[in-house]
C-alpha cells in the first residue's frame, strides 16, 4: 500500500485538498479526529492533560478546553512537547491500525492528513509527502479571517509551525493553494495520476 502524507500550514487549505482526494475515491486518515479520540472524556489521555496542566484546560463539562489549551501551547514550546507526548502515541497507534484495515479491505494508497508532520519527525511513515502551499503572509490574513483572532495571536499559532517555505522545500509534491478551487483541483487531479502509477510500478 502506497502511504501518503499530506500537511502544510495552519489556514493553508489542507483541509480543502484532502476532501478533493476523498472525492475521488482516496481513503483518509485524519490525524486530527485520532487526537480528538484521544482525549475523550474519560480517556486516560484527557486524565494525563489534567494532571499536567490542570483543570484550567477543562471546561464545566469536564471535557478540553481546546482554546485555553491552545492558548498555552503555542506560546510555550515546552507545553506544546509535553501535550504531544500524551497525544502523539496514541494517533501513531491508531494511524497504523487504520492502515492494516484499509490495506486488508484491497486499497491500493492511502492519503494521512498531518498538520505537524515535519514537526512531530514523522517523516520516515510515508512513502511521499504532499505539502499543501500558500505564502506566510496569506496564511496569517486567512487565519485573522476565519478564527476571528488578532495579527498578534496568529502570528504567534505560525510561529508554532515550521515555517511553510521549509515544508515546501522538504515536500516530495506541492501543490499550491493561492489560486482558486478550480486551479487547486486540477492540481490534485494532476498529483492523482502520479501517485497512482507509482502505484502500478510498485506493483508491477
Amino acid at each position: 500500500m502506497l502511504v501518503v502524507g499530506l500537511t502544510g500550514g495552519i489556514a493553508s487549505g489542507k483541509s480543502t485538498i484532502a476532501k478533493m482526494f476523498t472525492d475521488k475515491g482516496i481513503p483518509l486518515i485524519c490525524a486530527d479526529e485520532l487526537a480528538r479520540k484521544a482525549v475523550e472524556p474519560g480517556s486516560s489521555g484527557l486524565e494525563e492533560i489534567e494532571r499536567v496542566f490542570g483543570n484550567q484546560v477543562l471546561d464545566r463539562e469536564g471535557r478540553l478546553d481546546r482554546e485555553a489549551m491552545a492558548e498555552i501551547v503555542f506560546r510555550d514550546p515546552s507545553a506544546r512537547k509535553r501535550l504531544e507526548s500524551i497525544i502523539h502515541p496514541f494517533v501513531a497507534s491508531e494511524k497504523e491500525r487504520i492502515i492494516r484495515e484499509l490495506e486488508a479491505l484491497g486499497h491500493s494508497m492511502v492519503l494521512v492528513d498531518v498538520p505537524l508532520l515535519y514537526e512531530s519527525g514523522w517523516e520516515g511513515s510515508f512513502d511521499l509527502i504532499v505539502v499543501a502551499y500558500v505564502p506566510r503572509q496569506l496564511q496569517a490574513g486567512r487565519l485573522v479571517q476565519r478564527d476571528k483572532l488578532s495579527l498578534d495571536q496568529a502570528e504567534a499559532r505560525l510561529a508554532a509551525q515550521m515555517d511553510i517555505e521549509d515544508k515546501k522545500k522538504r515536500a516530495d509534491i506541492v501543490i499550491d493553494n493561492t489560486g482558486d478551487l478550480e486551479h487547486t483541483c486540477r492540481q490534485v487531479t494532476a498529483v492523482l495520476k502520479k501517485l497512482e502509477a507509482v502505484v502500478i510500478e510498485r506493483e508491477s
